[in-house]
């Protein structure tokens, strides 16, 4: 699997497209938004500007040619050969495979628009191509493919003429809007803060977005590798848009589609939102996680507190309290609630887990439920096990403690900045000491070495994120910079952070494209003083 997905991300990856664009070329980005590559040839310089338009069903790009020396018909021929079918979902830990989709695809041309059909997918698609073209030496021309999407044959012919038709149109709309909205949000000082800003932004809303329908969005992790939905990583996108941008019409409609989706479109089987889910909001891996159950009752709240409206806290105020009732009414007879798994996706041994009782404890006291109290005091008493918190326990008073750390628990570092405890809790100091230690399993020494996890072992960029938050807990300028630094060294070309490195060069080594990193990175950036969310 783990092959599988780098030959996903591989720059040699077969792909489809005009054979104008075969040799290899340098990318960029308009407005930290829009990728534009340059390709050069013997003959001529090509730049390519790719975009899917916005409240269109497509994808267009521009091709700009500026011949060299070459004169006469330019002839792109189309190469490569596409297929139409669902997406590959390459998880580690699968709860199950998806059973194969039924397909019967169907290919034909019609004029200029090549097209393939599947009644049995019910999808179809369209590519109107370029014809032919005159170039004079010296001399410099527009080339236009679009490529429409949606569930009719004639529809995504007739839409794939109409961008191919309104291209230009559509790209300057597309440039002036995401400038627009840099600059009316603060954004648009050429700086390396505001660059990372906008590129965690510009991810969650460009591919991040999955619409359901008119009233509702899914949130996925990533475009490519897990285009599913998990609470916890949604939580922390639609967190970090509210950050940037809380009241501009776009980020905040992203956040308000995507809470209804939680409570109006997704499966919630027995009650509990599952280890992941479709876009569609079908159940993909149905495994009970405690902190996913909480992350959407915390985006409710945060979305009330930060946009400045109650409308849909008011609207989903009793499914939230009928949640945490039920989550309650788990508790063993020394309190604590159970969880199958970690937010590694991993099964535990010891079914009680700290950082989601942490969370736990926050979400109670958001919504001031009576019971905060009690967990906080329950955890307290039950993890703390040779002078420091355990990651889990099997019962009471540390009962079969695991110490261990994991990237993919923040709550852990948030404990402090959502007082939980005070920033020189000693038992707090210790977990940290451990956590970046060798003698934590999730710490991956080298050049490049720091907080990982043992899903995919090696440092992730989710732990040089809490290195930064745990520097600005202790009031360590030099371990942030360093964290800060790190996190630069080894980000990818386009500004995003990958799920994992190696420890000793810094190379991708699992998930170039990870959405729930480049948003946090986002809202650290945008609030350099945060301790938590």
């Amino acid at each position: 699997m783990r092959e599988h997905r780098a030959a996903l991300a591989a720059r040699d990856r077969p792909s489809f497209g005009l054979s104008l664009l075969e040799a290899s070329g340098e990318a960029f980005f308009i407005e930290d938004a829009l990728p534009l590559a340059a390709v050069k040839t013997d003959d001529m310089r090509v730049e390519v500007t790719t975009f899917a338009p916005a409240g269109r069903a497509g994808v267009v790009q521009l091709i700009r040619l500026a011949s060299r020396d070459k004169q006469g018909a330019v002839r792109p021929e189309w190469t490569g050969q596409p297929r139409l079918g669902r997406a590959d979902y390459t998880q580690i830990t699968e709860g199950g495979p998806l059973p194969k989709p039924p397909a019967a695809p169907r290919e034909g041309r019609e004029g200029d628009v090549r097209w393939i059909d599947d009644r049995a997918l019910e999808g179809a698609v369209a590519f109107a191509l370029p014809g032919p073209f005159e170039i004079t030496a010296g001399g410099s021309g527009l080339l236009v493919l679009a490529i429409a999407i949606g569930t009719r044959l004639g529809d995504v012919i007739a839409e794939a003429r109409a961008l191919q038709r309104d291209a230009t149109s559509l790209a300057s709309a597309e440039v002036r809007t995401r400038a627009s909205f840099w600059r009316d949000i603060g954004l648009d000082a050429d700086d390396e803060r505001s660059h990372l800003i906008r590129r965690g932004a510009a991810y969650a809303l460009d591919c991040a977005q999955s619409r359901v329908n008119d009233r509702a969005v899914a949130i996925i992790t990533d475009h490519e590798i897990l285009p599913l939905v998990w609470t916890r990583d949604a939580y922390y996108i639609c967190r970090a848009l509210l950050a940037v941008a809380p009241n501009a019409p776009s980020p905040l409609a992203a956040v308000e589609q995507f809470i209804v989706w939680l409570f109006e479109i997704a499966e919630r089987p027995d009650g509990a939102w599952p280890r992941s889910s479709l876009a569609s909001g079908k159940a993909k891996d149905v495994a009970f996680q405690l902190d996913q159950q909480l992350y959407p009752l915390l985006l409710v709240a945060d979305h009330s507190r930060l946009a400045g409206t109650a409308v849909l806290r008011e609207r989903y105020n009793a499914v939230c309290r009928e949640t945490l009732d039920a989550l309650l009414a788990r508790r063993s007879e020394f309190g604590l609630v159970p969880t199958a798994e970690t937010p590694a996706d991993d099964p535990l041994r010891q079914p009680y887990h700290f950082s989601s009782h942490v969370l736990l404890w926050h979400v109670l006291r958001t919504f001031g439920h009576p019971a905060a109290a009690e967990i906080r005091q329950a955890t307290i008493e039950h993890f703390a096990s040779d002078g420091r918190f355990a990651y889990a326990i099997s019962g009471p008073r540390g009962t079969g403690a695991r110490h261990y750390h994991d990237a993919n628990d923040l709550p852990t570092v948030f404990a402090p900045g959502w007082r939980f405890c005070a920033a020189a809790d000693p038992l707090w100091r210790a977990t940290i000491a451990f956590g970046w230690s060798e003698a934590n399993e999730g710490y991956f020494a080298g050049p490049f070495g720091g907080l990982g996890s043992l899903h995919t072992p090696r440092p992730w960029t989710l732990g040089d994120l809490q290195e930064i938050v745990v520097a600005r807990v202790q009031g360590d300028a030099a371990r942030e910079a360093r964290a800060r630094a790190r996190l630069d060294a080894v980000e990818t070309w386009d500004g995003l952070l990958a799920e994992a490195y190696d420890p000793r060069t810094g190379a991708v080594a699992a998930r170039h494209w990870f959405a729930w990193p480049a948003a946090l990175r986002a809202l650290l950036e945008r609030e350099p003083m945060l301790t938590a969310p």
